[in-house]
């Protein structure tokens, strides 16, 4: 069987619907789902509703998920939550002021971007992207490649919008185990999202003394080289392993297509075992 645990829609920096990555779901044959928007799951409702008329029969098991923003001694972290409870107020007022900070981010690079010569404008992103929910640095990216800046959505990240440049403004710093701790105490599960793009095993070893539940060694990005090495380090920490292909559908960011990377059940099947039992809380049994 073949399973899906990262991907993003329009209710955060991906192209597709959900209903839209359902449709796809059912064409790739998959057997289990999770929609892992930023640091926001309205759209899980929208995905449970979308299956109703889709696939009535609930062929495709859907998983909660969202992927949480954190920092770690200055380096953007990604934590993925699945299995948690939608209607937690600590969640759901964490995820509320997150948005409200993103908001402002949004509105920050735009005038930065003008102050320095690179012309967009707000009005212009809500025209470009009617239906997206929460919008992130790859919507401004797309209008700075309109506006001809930029070719594709690599050069806007190697450039316009890099760390260090004057039209960058950082995420708001959220600690790692803050965000940990929003999930179990909402019943969740807390997973590392793809290692290797932290750039240094040396700080994914150091986080691993938190509380993770498990890590997500299968990852678009992660070679053989990077699976067999964080499945090791996985099972050293007694963590389960997951993965998903981090599908977002902008022209140039990897995967293309839906479905270009898909996970054997058989990889991850302690996480599946995890996500057919409600235990109750965030422990599992190992």
């Amino acid at each position: 069987m073949l399973v899906d645990f990262h991907m993003h829609s329009i209710y955060s920096d991906g192209v597709k619907s959900p209903e839209g990555l359902l449709r796809h779901a059912i064409d790739c044959n998959l057997s289990m789902m999770a929609l892992t928007d930023h640091d926001e799951i309205d759209g899980i409702k929208a995905l449970r509703t979308a299956q109703e008329q889709l696939d009535p029969e609930k062929t495709i098991k859907i998983i909660n998920g969202c992927e949480f923003s954190a920092d770690y001694k200055d380096k953007s972290i990604h934590i993925l939550g699945y299995r948690f409870d939608e209607t937690n107020k600590e969640l759901r007022d964490f995820i509320k002021y997150f948005k409200s900070k993103r908001e402002e981010r949004i509105d920050e690079i735009i005038r930065r971007c003008n102050n320095v010569g690179y012309f967009i404008s707000k009005d212009e992103l809500l025209k470009k992207f009617p239906k997206t929910q929460a919008y992130g640095r790859p919507h401004i990216g797309q209008l700075l490649i309109d506006g001809g800046y930029a070719k594709d959505i690599n050069d806007v990240f190697k450039g316009i919008l890099r760390k260090d440049s004057p039209c960058y403004v950082p995420k708001v710093k959220i600690e790692v185990p803050y965000i940990i701790d929003i999930i179990h105490k909402a019943g969740g599960l807390a997973v590392m999202a793809h290692p290797k793009l932290v750039s240094s095993d040396e700080y994914v070893v150091e986080m691993l003394a938190y509380d993770f539940d498990g890590m997500e060694v299968y990852h678009t990005k992660h070679n053989d080289d990077d699976v067999k090495r964080y499945k090791t380090l996985a099972t050293k920490h007694n963590l389960f392993i997951t993965g998903g292909s981090d599908y977002h559908g902008i022209p140039g960011k990897a995967p293309d297509k839906f479905g270009d990377y898909l996970v054997s059940s058989e990889n991850v099947s302690e996480f599946i075992i995890n996500n057919e039992v409600d235990y109750g809380s965030h422990c599992i049994c190992r």
